[in-house]
C-alpha cells in the first residue's frame, strides 16, 4: 500500500504543471500616467506568453499601481508581499525608483529596476542587496557619451545641469568619468528645470569644444528651442532621457540633435542583442500603434533576466540573478555578477541623432565588443 501511494505522489507531482513565479509589475495604472502604464501591462503579458511559448517559463503577473507617485510605494510594497509577491519589477519612470528600491529591500523582495538609479557603489563587506537593474542607466549612458566626445576629438567641454534630480544624478557621472575618458569640464553652468530661456548659460559655454546637457525631457527641449532661436554652431549633447520616439516626434526642435540611445534604436545589422525579443517588440510596437520607447526594451530585459535566474538559481532566483553572467536584452548586452547588479555594457550602446522618422548614428555601439 505504502509503495502503491508513493508512486501515485510521483505520477501527480510530475503531471501536474510547475507553479508559476509571482511577478509584481510596479506600473503607474491611475493618474497621469495611467496610459502608459496600460501599455506596460499588456506588453509584460506579451512577454510572459512569449517566455512560456520559447522557454516554458510560468510567470503570474500581479499589476501593482504606483499612480506614477513615490508616496504611494509604501502603500504598494504591502499590497505586493500580502499578494505573495517574489520578485519585482518596475518602475515606469525614475521618480518612484529610489523608494521603491528602499521598500523591497525592507520587505525582502527582489527587485529589477527598470528605470531610474540607485548607488551601485558598493563598500567592503558590504553586499549590494538584492536589486537588480535593466535599461540604460545614468552611468553606462555617461560613459559611452564621453568615449564619443572623446573619439570626435574634443577634450575641453562644459555642462548645462539642471537644478533637479535629474540633473544631479547626471553631474555625480559626468564629474567621475571625465578624467577616465581624457576629458576636462572647463565650466559648469546650471538652470531650473522650469526656466524658458537659457540663453544665457548657453553664451557662457561658448568657449568650450561642446557642451552636454542633462536635464528632463521637458528643460532639454528648452535648452533645444534656444539652440535654433540662437543659431548657436557650439556642439550640444543630450542625456537618453529624450530618446523616446513619441517625444522626438511631437517636438521637432529636438530632430538631428545628439542624444544617447540604447542598442534597439540601433539599424538592425548593428543590434547586438537579443534579435527574437527586439523582433516581437517592433511587431508589438507596430500592431498597437506606438512609439519606441527605453520603458519597453528595459521591461523586456528583466525578463530574460528572470528566465536565466530561474535556469541558474535551481530554486534559489537571487543566487540564480546573481550567477546571470552574460545575456542578451534588447538594450543591449549585460553582465551581471555577485558584487555588479550594474551590469549593461556601455560599449553596446550609441550616440543617435532622430531625424526622416528614424535614428541615424553619431556613434554607433562598438562592433566586435566581445
Amino acid at each position: 500500500m505504502f509503495r502503491f501511494l508513493f508512486w501515485l505522489w510521483l505520477v501527480l507531482l510530475y503531471a501536474s504543471p510547475a507553479l508559476a513565479l509571482r511577478v509584481g509589475l510596479v506600473i503607474p495604472l491611475s493618474g497621469s500616467e495611467g496610459k502608459e502604464g496600460v501599455i506596460l501591462r499588456l506588453w509584460a503579458g506579451e512577454l510572459a506568453q512569449f517566455f512560456y511559448r520559447t522557454e516554458g517559463l510560468r510567470l503570474e503577473l500581479i499589476p501593482l499601481d504606483s499612480r506614477g507617485r513615490p508616496s504611494h510605494i509604501p502603500a504598494l510594497m504591502k499590497e505586493a508581499f500580502l499578494s505573495g509577491v517574489e520578485v519585482l519589477i518596475g518602475p515606469a519612470r525614475p521618480e518612484c525608483a529610489s523608494v521603491l528600491a528602499k521598500e523591497a529591500k525592507k520587505w525582502h523582495i527582489p527587485l529589477i529596476l527598470t528605470a531610474g538609479e540607485i548607488n551601485p557603489i558598493k563598500q567592503l563587506r558590504r553586499p549590494p542587496g538584492i536589486i537588480f537593474r535593466t535599461g540604460l542607466t545614468t552611468r553606462a549612458a555617461v560613459k559611452v557619451l564621453y568615449y564619443c566626445l572623446k573619439k570626435k576629438g574634443y577634450h575641453q567641454i562644459g555642462l548645462l545641469i539642471s537644478s533637479d534630480s535629474w540633473g544631479k544624478e547626471g553631474e555625480k557621472w559626468l564629474q567621475a568619468y571625465a578624467a577616465e575618458y581624457g576629458l576636462r569640464i572647463k565650466k559648469i553652468r546650471y538652470f531650473g528645470p522650469y526656466d524658458t530661456d537659457v540663453t544665457f548659460h548657453l553664451e557662457a559655454l561658448l568657449d568650450t569644444e561642446a557642451v552636454v546637457c542633462w536635464a528632463s525631457p521637458w528643460a532639454s527641449l528648452t535648452v533645444a528651442r534656444n539652440i535654433d532661436q540662437m543659431g548657436l554652431k557650439l556642439p550640444v549633447y543630450f542625456s537618453h532621457h529624450v530618446s523616446p520616439e513619441g517625444f522626438l516626434r511631437t517636438y521637432p526642435a529636438l530632430l538631428n540633435k545628439p542624444f544617447v540611445g540604447a542598442a534597439f534604436l540601433a539599424q538592425e545589422d548593428l543590434f547586438p542583442g537579443n534579435k527574437d525579443l527586439y523582433e516581437l517588440l517592433t511587431n508589438f510596437v507596430h500592431r498597437e500603434n506606438l512609439t519606441y520607447d527605453l520603458s519597453l526594451a528595459a521591461l523586456a530585459d528583466a525578463f530574460v533576466f528572470l528566465k536565466n535566474g530561474i535556469e541558474r538559481g535551481q530554486g534559489n532566483l537571487v543566487k540564480g540573478l546573481e550567477k546571470t553572467g552574460l545575456i542578451k536584452g534588447v538594450t543591449g548586452l549585460y553582465f551581471v555578477s555577485a558584487d555588479d547588479h550594474y551590469g549593461l555594457l556601455p560599449a553596446t550602446v550609441g550616440v543617435y541623432k532622430y531625424e526622416a522618422l528614424s535614428y541615424e548614428p553619431v556613434c554607433r555601439p562598438r562592433a566586435g565588443v566581445l
